[in-house]
């Protein structure tokens, strides 16, 4: 997830929102890396909301 400010956390949603996509079944292994490193880089909603209030 992507919030204003840009940063991309991690969150488990309980209900996907209207305009999500889920991700092409073709996607290379090059992409799905890139994906998983980003999954491993982000933060969980939890720690960013502690971190900015």
């Amino acid at each position: 997830m992507t919030v204003r400010t840009g940063e991309e956390i991690r969150s488990l949603l309980d209900v996907l929102p209207a305009t999500f996509q889920g991700l092409p079944e073709s996607l290379d292994a090059a992409a799905k890396t890139e994906i998983a490193d980003r999954m491993n880089g982000a933060i969980s909603q939890r720690e960013w909301t502690e971190r900015t209030c």
